[in-house]
Protein backbone atom coordinates (compact mmCIF):
# COMPACT_ATOMS: atom_id res chain seq x y z
CA UNK A 1 0.00 0.00 0.00
CA UNK A 2 2.91 2.14 0.08
CA UNK A 3 3.28 4.78 -2.52
CA UNK A 4 4.33 8.87 -3.00
CA UNK A 5 0.75 10.00 -3.08
CA UNK A 6 -1.58 10.31 -0.40
CA UNK A 7 -4.47 7.28 -0.94
CA UNK A 8 -7.96 8.92 -0.14
CA UNK A 9 -10.33 5.09 1.14
CA UNK A 10 -13.63 6.28 0.79
CA UNK A 11 -17.26 4.49 -0.33
CA UNK A 12 -18.65 5.85 -3.80
CA UNK A 13 -21.73 6.69 -1.85
CA UNK A 14 -20.52 8.91 1.14
CA UNK A 15 -21.54 12.30 1.09
CA UNK A 16 -18.86 12.48 3.92
CA UNK A 17 -16.26 11.08 1.26
CA UNK A 18 -17.28 13.18 -1.57
CA UNK A 19 -16.36 16.41 0.97
CA UNK A 20 -12.89 15.05 1.55
CA UNK A 21 -12.68 14.20 -2.49
CA UNK A 22 -14.21 17.77 -3.15
CA UNK A 23 -11.56 19.38 -1.56
CA UNK A 24 -8.39 17.63 -2.15
CA UNK A 25 -9.63 18.01 -6.10
CA UNK A 26 -10.21 21.56 -5.88
CA UNK A 27 -7.45 22.36 -4.05
CA UNK A 28 -5.43 20.80 -6.33
CA UNK A 29 -3.67 18.01 -3.96
CA UNK A 30 -2.37 14.98 -5.84
CA UNK A 31 -3.84 11.84 -4.77
CA UNK A 32 -4.72 8.31 -5.58
CA UNK A 33 -8.89 7.49 -5.06
CA UNK A 34 -9.17 3.96 -3.90
CA UNK A 35 -12.98 2.80 -3.03
CA UNK A 36 -13.37 0.09 -0.65
CA UNK A 37 -16.37 -2.33 0.05
CA UNK A 38 -18.13 -2.38 3.26
CA UNK A 39 -16.37 -4.61 5.68
CA UNK A 40 -12.99 -4.19 3.78
CA UNK A 41 -12.78 -0.88 4.82
CA UNK A 42 -12.31 -1.90 8.88
CA UNK A 43 -9.54 -4.39 7.88
CA UNK A 44 -7.76 -1.98 5.87
CA UNK A 45 -8.20 0.77 8.46
CA UNK A 46 -6.88 -1.29 11.15
CA UNK A 47 -3.81 -2.67 9.22
CA UNK A 48 -3.16 1.05 8.29
CA UNK A 49 -3.12 2.01 12.14
CA UNK A 50 -6.40 4.34 11.69
CA UNK A 51 -7.65 5.14 15.04
CA UNK A 52 -11.39 4.27 14.05
CA UNK A 53 -13.04 2.08 10.58
CA UNK A 54 -14.89 5.30 9.33
CA UNK A 55 -14.11 6.37 5.78
CA UNK A 56 -13.01 8.69 4.43
CA UNK A 57 -9.15 8.25 5.58
CA UNK A 58 -5.97 9.22 3.72
CA UNK A 59 -3.00 7.14 4.57
CA UNK A 60 0.16 9.19 3.95
CA UNK A 61 2.61 6.14 4.41
CA UNK A 62 3.64 7.52 8.13
CA UNK A 63 0.05 8.20 9.03
CA UNK A 64 -3.30 8.33 8.59
CA UNK A 65 -5.63 11.24 8.29
CA UNK A 66 -9.22 10.16 9.58
CA UNK A 67 -12.54 11.86 9.09
CA UNK A 68 -13.26 14.83 6.21
CA UNK A 69 -12.73 18.09 8.11
CA UNK A 70 -8.90 16.94 8.97
CA UNK A 71 -8.41 15.62 5.61
CA UNK A 72 -9.77 19.27 4.57
CA UNK A 73 -7.62 21.33 6.90
CA UNK A 74 -4.49 18.95 5.84
CA UNK A 75 -5.21 19.46 2.07
CA UNK A 76 -5.86 23.12 2.37
CA UNK A 77 -1.79 22.98 4.11
CA UNK A 78 -0.50 21.25 1.52
CA UNK A 79 -2.25 22.93 -1.48
CA UNK A 80 0.73 23.61 -4.03
CA UNK A 81 -1.92 26.08 -5.81
CA UNK A 82 -1.93 28.22 -2.80
CA UNK A 83 -5.60 27.79 -2.13
CA UNK A 84 -7.22 28.88 0.65
CA UNK A 85 -10.47 27.21 1.58
CA UNK A 86 -10.95 29.08 5.25
CA UNK A 87 -11.37 32.62 5.25
CA UNK A 88 -13.07 32.65 8.68
CA UNK A 89 -11.83 30.11 10.32
CA UNK A 90 -14.14 30.12 13.13
CA UNK A 91 -17.42 31.08 10.76
CA UNK A 92 -16.04 28.06 8.98
CA UNK A 93 -16.10 25.45 11.65
CA UNK A 94 -19.59 26.54 12.95
CA UNK A 95 -21.06 25.78 9.67
CA UNK A 96 -18.91 22.47 9.45
CA UNK A 97 -19.41 21.35 12.58
CA UNK A 98 -23.22 21.68 12.85
CA UNK A 99 -24.15 20.03 9.04
CA UNK A 100 -21.76 17.19 9.82
CA UNK A 101 -22.87 16.77 12.93
CA UNK A 102 -26.88 17.09 12.49
CA UNK A 103 -27.71 17.10 8.71
CA UNK A 104 -24.72 14.86 7.73
CA UNK A 105 -26.51 12.22 10.03
CA UNK A 106 -29.83 12.01 9.53
CA UNK A 107 -29.65 12.80 5.28
CA UNK A 108 -28.04 9.64 5.73
CA UNK A 109 -30.81 7.91 7.76
CA UNK A 110 -33.77 9.74 5.99
CA UNK A 111 -32.26 8.17 3.14
CA UNK A 112 -31.10 4.53 4.05
CA UNK A 113 -34.26 4.26 5.75
CA UNK A 114 -36.25 3.69 2.63
CA UNK A 115 -33.53 2.94 0.37
CA UNK A 116 -31.97 0.20 2.69
CA UNK A 117 -34.93 -1.44 4.34
CA UNK A 118 -37.31 -1.24 1.32
CA UNK A 119 -35.36 -1.32 -2.16
CA UNK A 120 -31.72 -3.05 -1.01
CA UNK A 121 -31.23 -3.52 -4.90
CA UNK A 122 -31.42 -0.52 -5.88
CA UNK A 123 -28.38 0.88 -3.68
CA UNK A 124 -26.39 -2.51 -4.41
CA UNK A 125 -24.90 -1.02 -7.84
CA UNK A 126 -23.83 2.36 -5.57
CA UNK A 127 -21.78 0.26 -3.11
CA UNK A 128 -19.74 -1.95 -5.32
CA UNK A 129 -19.07 1.21 -7.78
CA UNK A 130 -15.34 0.91 -9.23
CA UNK A 131 -14.66 -2.31 -7.53
CA UNK A 132 -12.86 -4.86 -8.40
CA UNK A 133 -14.86 -7.56 -9.93
CA UNK A 134 -13.70 -9.77 -7.15
CA UNK A 135 -14.93 -7.48 -4.55
CA UNK A 136 -18.16 -6.71 -6.41
CA UNK A 137 -19.15 -10.39 -6.08
CA UNK A 138 -18.10 -10.54 -2.34
CA UNK A 139 -20.62 -7.60 -1.75
CA UNK A 140 -23.53 -9.83 -4.01
CA UNK A 141 -23.04 -12.67 -2.29
CA UNK A 142 -22.55 -10.89 1.48
CA UNK A 143 -25.26 -8.74 0.49
CA UNK A 144 -28.46 -9.63 2.73
CA UNK A 145 -25.76 -9.97 6.08
CA UNK A 146 -23.88 -6.04 4.84
CA UNK A 147 -27.59 -5.15 4.82
CA UNK A 148 -28.80 -5.84 7.92
CA UNK A 149 -25.65 -4.79 9.99
CA UNK A 150 -26.36 -1.53 8.60
CA UNK A 151 -29.64 -1.63 9.19
CA UNK A 152 -28.77 -2.35 12.80
CA UNK A 153 -25.87 0.08 13.12
CA UNK A 154 -27.47 3.10 11.63
CA UNK A 155 -31.15 2.80 13.04
CA UNK A 156 -33.27 2.86 10.05
CA UNK A 157 -36.78 2.09 9.64
CA UNK A 158 -39.82 3.81 8.81
CA UNK A 159 -40.23 5.50 12.10
CA UNK A 160 -36.45 6.66 11.98
CA UNK A 161 -36.76 8.03 9.04
CA UNK A 162 -39.58 10.30 9.66
CA UNK A 163 -37.67 11.16 12.96
CA UNK A 164 -34.75 11.94 10.39
CA UNK A 165 -36.77 13.92 7.76
CA UNK A 166 -38.30 16.82 10.01
CA UNK A 167 -34.69 16.74 11.73
CA UNK A 168 -33.12 17.56 7.17
CA UNK A 169 -36.28 20.10 7.22
CA UNK A 170 -35.02 21.94 10.40
CA UNK A 171 -31.12 22.08 8.83
CA UNK A 172 -32.59 23.00 5.45
CA UNK A 173 -34.54 25.97 7.10
CA UNK A 174 -31.58 26.82 8.69
CA UNK A 175 -29.47 26.74 5.39
CA UNK A 176 -32.41 28.85 4.13
CA UNK A 177 -32.29 31.17 6.32
CA UNK A 178 -28.57 32.07 5.89
CA UNK A 179 -29.22 32.43 2.38
CA UNK A 180 -32.19 34.52 3.04
CA UNK A 181 -29.38 37.94 2.17
CA UNK A 182 -28.97 36.68 -0.93
CA UNK A 183 -25.55 35.51 -0.63
CA UNK A 184 -23.53 33.43 -2.81
CA UNK A 185 -21.46 31.46 -0.15
CA UNK A 186 -22.33 30.73 3.62
CA UNK A 187 -18.97 32.60 5.17
CA UNK A 188 -16.93 34.95 4.47
CA UNK A 189 -18.21 36.42 0.56
CA UNK A 190 -15.81 33.45 -1.01
CA UNK A 191 -15.84 29.91 -1.85
CA UNK A 192 -14.79 27.77 1.75
CA UNK A 193 -15.18 24.88 3.31
CA UNK A 194 -18.34 25.85 4.80
CA UNK A 195 -19.72 25.10 1.08
CA UNK A 196 -18.07 22.33 0.52
CA UNK A 197 -19.35 20.55 3.77
CA UNK A 198 -23.18 21.74 3.00
CA UNK A 199 -23.10 20.91 -0.45
CA UNK A 200 -21.35 17.59 -0.01
CA UNK A 201 -24.03 17.16 2.56
CA UNK A 202 -27.27 17.82 0.74
CA UNK A 203 -25.87 16.15 -2.24
CA UNK A 204 -27.78 12.81 -1.75
CA UNK A 205 -31.11 14.30 -1.60
CA UNK A 206 -30.35 17.37 -4.36
CA UNK A 207 -28.48 14.65 -7.02
CA UNK A 208 -26.46 17.61 -8.35
CA UNK A 209 -25.33 16.62 -12.04
CA UNK A 210 -21.78 17.62 -11.18
CA UNK A 211 -21.34 14.93 -8.66
CA UNK A 212 -19.58 11.73 -9.17
CA UNK A 213 -21.94 9.23 -7.99
CA UNK A 214 -25.13 10.98 -7.78
CA UNK A 215 -25.86 12.21 -10.99
CA UNK A 216 -26.58 8.82 -11.22
CA UNK A 217 -29.14 8.21 -8.45
CA UNK A 218 -32.25 7.41 -8.51
CA UNK A 219 -34.06 8.20 -5.55
CA UNK A 220 -36.41 5.21 -3.67
CA UNK A 221 -40.23 6.32 -4.80
CA UNK A 222 -41.24 7.61 -1.34
CA UNK A 223 -37.86 9.44 -0.92
CA UNK A 224 -39.01 10.96 -4.45
CA UNK A 225 -42.19 11.93 -3.29
CA UNK A 226 -41.26 13.75 -0.17
CA UNK A 227 -38.32 15.38 -2.03
CA UNK A 228 -40.66 16.95 -4.67
CA UNK A 229 -41.67 19.17 -1.98
CA UNK A 230 -38.38 20.39 -1.18
CA UNK A 231 -37.08 20.88 -4.90
CA UNK A 232 -37.95 24.33 -4.99
CA UNK A 233 -36.29 25.49 -1.39
CA UNK A 234 -33.10 27.96 -1.58
CA UNK A 235 -30.91 25.48 0.21
CA UNK A 236 -31.74 22.79 -3.00
CA UNK A 237 -31.42 25.10 -5.59
CA UNK A 238 -28.18 26.71 -4.19
CA UNK A 239 -26.70 23.24 -4.34
CA UNK A 240 -26.59 22.82 -7.38
CA UNK A 241 -25.34 26.11 -7.96
CA UNK A 242 -22.39 25.66 -6.01
CA UNK A 243 -21.80 22.13 -7.63
CA UNK A 244 -22.40 24.17 -11.17
CA UNK A 245 -19.91 26.71 -10.43
CA UNK A 246 -17.36 24.75 -8.47
CA UNK A 247 -17.38 21.11 -8.96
Amino acid sequence: MTSNKPVLYVFAISHYCEKARWALDFLGVDYKLRHVAPGEHMEIAKKLGAPRSSVPYLSLNERVIQGSADIVTWAEDESPSGKSLTPDAEACEQVEKRIDDIAGVHVRRFYYSEALVDDPSMIRPIFTRDLPLTKKLMISLGWSKIRKIMISRMDLGARQGKESEVIVDDELCWIDELLADGRSYLVGGEFSRADIAVASILAPLVVPAEHPVYSRLQHPPRLAEELSKWEQRPSFKWVRDIYARHR
